[in-house]
């Protein structure tokens, strides 16, 4: 049985801030049939999966989590530093999947993807699914999808950017039109502290290299995207630093797609991406653990993209495989000088995919429903084989009541089977020593969720009453202080309200706010791990002439109902704004800061998570061409 949801007065409070319905125009329902849509049905008009722009952000974001939490319902998960992952609706790890256009972006990391190594000035948006969405983005998808799009400028700009805590820096240069673009990026910092003063071990420094291009075959449609990235002495912030030192010396990444259009109504793509990443553990005075870890993913995906009898129909397969992946770990005693060395994984991977959806409109209500079959097979050197198949699906409805509301329902059922990692990985990690387990059974999430949608000619609000009910979690635990594995431990349930809305007020200013709250159990009544805490939010932006400003307020309530193992959670008030100043001939000059408060706050209930970094001020100079 649920405990009652502590905090929904706030949030009651915080929606009936919203505004009136009074007068408003019609709210269209928009059905997007387009190459980049992953369905046959999508639905524009939703405050909380709008794409999120780094660039229109009251400060600059630091990394791709920065940047999602500032959505209601997702939070910071894991220890910190820049490899930081999140968690949606309370899940985490390799549950929540990210995508780069179509390339699943995998990490053999026991966190999850971090997606980290992407630079945000990178970026052009990211979209935030929340709940399971195995049927459009197939495995890995079953409690969320982190949806990334690059960033295509167009003429030439330049930015540079200075932050005190940590001595944050950022050199950004591109240049693009309609048929092609190129940027480079460096970004880097110093170690930082948290406002109560502890040293967190969250240097870095980073390089990027975006190229994307459009152009035509044989009279067909087609496009390229290419990525390079490497990142050096990336530091693990977390609670163990400096008895304990986790640092990342290299990452590498290179991955592109080939996009193209094969006849009407049919669309290709290929993908690929090859991946580097060293971790070194030391324990000073003991010992010093390095782990090189490397892979090669690549896939295809055809799809068919029609209308049939008024029905949207989209349909279609996938291929995605990995090879090479490897593990090899080294660990040097520092007492006595010897060094040992084992291969901690050797494993590779296939998987098939076969999926298709449609929708169609029947007056005032609108009615989704896709299916998807996955089957995998994984193996690793000196291990038996692993073959596993499911089907997963969906079904929604849209309701169109009168000219202002929008009432929507859908049930969706996600599968994710285990990574290569969780099955055969055997060594050293940032948080100790793993084995993994091959006999895990694929993890299940069915979800339902009832919304609400309002347009008005001043603004536009939307609340979503969810609920998700796991089988199989798959989840860390401990063996001994020493050593760590893998268990299909958890059943349970998670519910939740989140909200959003948007106010124009006037002379082109906007007040954005939101916010959430959940409950997570197993099925004894104990707490899930990464349950997000419940939080509210304010952010005021506008114009007036040549000056812009934003600023952002959380309040992030207490929390302390966590799973074992897990720490509990202080409120915290967390301030961000910005003030900038068109300067003419494309020159924007711009004074930002995070944490004003000066708040000192866990990031999340990570039992290794650290404090966040202290305030931080900055400038920003930025160039951009002139349109013509």
């Amino acid at each position: 049985m649920y405990r009652p949801l502590r905090p929904l007065p706030c949030l009651l409070a915080l929606l009936a801030a919203l505004p009136a319905a009074a007068e408003p125009p019609a709210l269209e329902h928009i059905t997007v049939r387009a190459r980049e849509a992953r369905g046959a049905w999508t639905n524009v008009d939703s405050l909380l999966t709008a794409p999120l722009s780094p660039r229109q952000q009251p400060a600059p974001v630091l990394s791709l989590a920065d940047l999602a939490q500032l959505q209601p319902s997702i939070a910071l998960a894991g220890q910190g530093g820049l490899l930081q992952t999140v968690s949606i609706r309370g899940i985490s790890g390799q549950q929540v999947a990210n995508f780069w256009s179509n390339l699943p972006i995998l990490s053999d990391r026991r966190a999850g993807t971090a997606s980290s190594f992407i630079d945000p000035v990178m970026l052009g948006s990211l979209e935030v699914l929340r709940g399971p969405s195995s049927v459009y983005y197939g495995n890995g998808a079953g409690g969320g999808v982190l949806q990334l799009s690059p960033y295509r400028p167009q003429g030439v700009e330049w930015q540079l950017q200075w932050g005190s805590e940590g001595n944050e820096n950022l050199q950004y240069l591109a240049a693009g039109n309609e048929q092609w673009t190129l940027a480079l990026s460096r970004r880097g910092a110093d170690d930082s502290n948290s406002a109560s003063g502890d040293s967190l071990n969250s240097e870095f420094e980073q390089y990027n290299l975006q190229l994307t291009g459009r152009f035509e075959v044989g009279g067909r449609e087609a496009e390229f995207e290419q990525l390079i990235s490497e990142g050096r002495d990336i530091g693990k912030s977390n609670s163990r630093y400096p008895a304990q030192i986790t640092d990342y010396p290299q990452e590498r990444h290179w991955l592109g797609e080939l996009s193209m259009a094969l006849a009407t109504d049919w669309d290709a793509s290929v993908y690929y991406h090859y991946q580097e990443l060293d971790t070194r553990v030391e324990r000073p005075g003991e010992r010093i653990n390095d782990v090189a870890s490397e892979s090669l993913d690549w896939g295809l995906r055809v799809v068919n993209q029609r209308e049939f009898a008024d029905v949207d129909f989209n349909w279609g397969l996938e291929y995605f495989g990995r090879r090479n992946v490897e593990s090899r770990e080294r660990e040097t005693s520092l007492d006595s000088g010897d060094i040992l060395t084992q291969q901690t994984l050797d494993a590779e991977q296939d998987g098939l995919d076969l999926f298709a959806d449609a929708y169609r409109q029947f007056g005032a209500v609108g009615l989704a429903a896709g299916l998807r079959w996955a089957w995998q097979d994984q193996q690793a050197d000196g291990q038996a084989a692993v073959d596993d198949s499911a089907l997963s699906g969906f079904l929604r409805a849209d309701w169109q009541v009168g000219e202002r509301w929008l009432w929507s329902l859908e049930l969706a059922q996600g599968t994710r089977f285990a990574g290569l990692s969780e099955r055969y990985f055997s060594g050293t990690t940032g948080r100790g020593q793993v084995r993994g387990n091959p006999r895990l059974d694929p993890e299940d999430t069915l979800g339902l969720d009832l919304g609400l949608q309002w347009q008005g000619e001043s603004g536009q609000f939307e609340v979503h009453l969810w609920g998700m009910r796991i089988d199989d979690y798959i989840e860390r635990v401990d063996v001994s202080d020493q050593l760590q594995t893998f268990l299909n431990l958890t059943e349970g349930e998670i519910v939740g309200l989140e909200a959003a809305g948007s106010i124009t007020l006037h002379d082109g200013w906007n007040l954005d706010l939101g916010g959430q709250l959940l409950e997570a159990e197993d099925d004894d009544g104990t707490a899930l791990a990464d349950a997000v805490a419940p939080s509210a939010f304010l952010a005021l932006r506008g114009q007036q002439g040549a000056w812009a400003g934003a600023l952002r307020f959380e309040y992030r309530f207490s929390e302390n109902d966590v799973a074992p193992g897990e720490v509990g959670l202080d409120s915290a008030s967390l301030l961000r704004a910005s003030l900038s100043r068109d300067l003419g001939r494309g020159l924007r000059l711009e004074l930002w800061g995070r944490n004003l408060l000066d708040d000192s706050f866990r990031l999340g209930s990570d039992r290794l998570a650290t404090e966040a970094p202290e305030r931080s001020l900055g400038i920003t100079l930025a160039w951009q061409q002139s349109p013509r």
